[in-house]
Parts: structure tokens; C-alpha cells; sequence
């Protein structure tokens, strides 16, 4: 089972990557958006992947951190969520993924695409008595948090990732927003001010 990659990307687009080994091996990986933004073609990458395999395919996947990975892993055990759900759940950003499924916080599940009410559900049900080694934050900065819309979320932390900033950055920085910033026009600016 494959597990770790390295060497130089050959191929690139929104939701997968061509890497050619040393050993003149190529494996075509899996990634999600918000990887998509932050690499190019011809550089140089290690990847830690996820090898899913089934009775007619193999898939490999790579993320940003063992976190993401762990997730993704509990993810696609539940029934109705095949892999290419489980990454669209994963853009939602994994803390707040946890996040809603400790509050049982249905709502911003079902702002995924793909995702429906009985889908999110289930996805709290399984995973909710999950260690994913993440910590968990005050009440009141969670329902701060839930304010912004899975919609806005992604897109806010998609246009200041492609402008180079770090995705954590950003989402430590969207979980502590003062509560006068509620649009996309005053979070951004906001944001590029204090990771400056």
C-alpha cells in the first residue's frame, strides 16, 4: 500500500496531480481545492497519500496534514459518502468540520455540496465519539464561527489562499472575526491586515 510520494509534478489541475518518481513511476493522486491553489507545475513535492482501494479501482489522495488524513479515512466508512464526497466535506476546513459535528450542528454539514439532511446526520452520528486529536474551542467563538456560511467560507479562504496566504492563517483568523465584520467586503480586508 502506497503511503508516501516524492519527486516532481508533471501534470495539474483543480482535483488531481501527475507526479513522475525518481524511478520513473507516474501515480496519479487525488487532491482537493484548496491544495490545487498552492502548487505548480514542474516543482518538486512530497506527498503523504491515502491508498483506496476497492474490488475494481485504486485511488491515491493526497493531504495537507495527518489530521485531513485521519478524517477523510473515517469519512468514507460511512455509507453514502464515497471519496469524492469526503474531499468536498474536507474543504469545509477540518476544525470546523469537528467543530459542527460536537455541537451537532447540522446546518453548516448540509451547506456542503452534496451533502443532505439525513446525510448529515449520519455523518454527526459516526463520528461525533471521535478523537481527531483536535481541540475543540469555546461555545461562543462556534456559533461566531457559524455565522459565516459554508458558501462564503470556502470562498473567502479560497481567494486569500490563491493571494498566497496559509489556509490555518486564515482560519484561526475567520474563528476570532469581531462581530461588526459580517460580509465578504470588510472579512478579506480584514484578514490580509492581520496576517500582514
Amino acid at each position: 500500500m502506497i503511503s508516501y510520494l516524492k519527486w516532481k509534478i508533471i501534470e495539474l489541475d483543480f482535483l488531481s496531480l501527475t507526479i513522475l518518481t525518481q524511478g520513473w513511476v507516474w501515480y496519479s493522486v487525488g487532491i482537493n481545492e484548496l491544495t490545487y491553489s498552492k502548487l505548480w507545475l514542474d516543482s518538486e513535492v512530497e506527498l503523504y497519500v491515502y491508498h483506496h482501494i476497492t474490488e475494481g479501482n485504486q485511488s491515491l489522495f493526497w493531504f495537507i496534514d495527518f489530521e485531513e488524513k485521519k478524517v477523510f479515512t473515517e469519512l468514507i466508512k460511512i455509507s453514502w459518502v464515497w471519496w469524492k464526497v469526503a474531499v468536498q466535506i474536507l474543504s469545509l476546513w477540518i476544525e470546523r468540520l469537528v467543530i459542527a459535528i460536537a455541537w451537532e450542528d447540522n446546518k453548516t454539514i448540509e451547506s456542503i455540496k452534496w451533502i443532505w439532511k439525513k446525510m448529515a446526520e449520519k455523518i454527526i452520528i459516526e463520528l461525533r465519539d471521535k478523537d481527531f486529536g483536535i481541540s475543540l474551542i469555546n461555545q461562543d467563538t462556534v456559533k461566531r464561527a457559524n455565522t459565516i456560511s459554508g458558501d462564503l467560507h470556502t470562498s473567502i479562504k479560497s481567494t486569500l489562499t490563491n493571494m498566497g496566504y496559509n489556509p490555518r492563517d486564515i482560519d484561526r483568523v475567520l474563528l476570532e472575526l469581531p462581530e461588526w465584520i459580517d460580509d465578504a467586503w470588510k472579512i478579506i480586508p480584514y484578514i490580509i491586515k492581520e496576517l500582514s
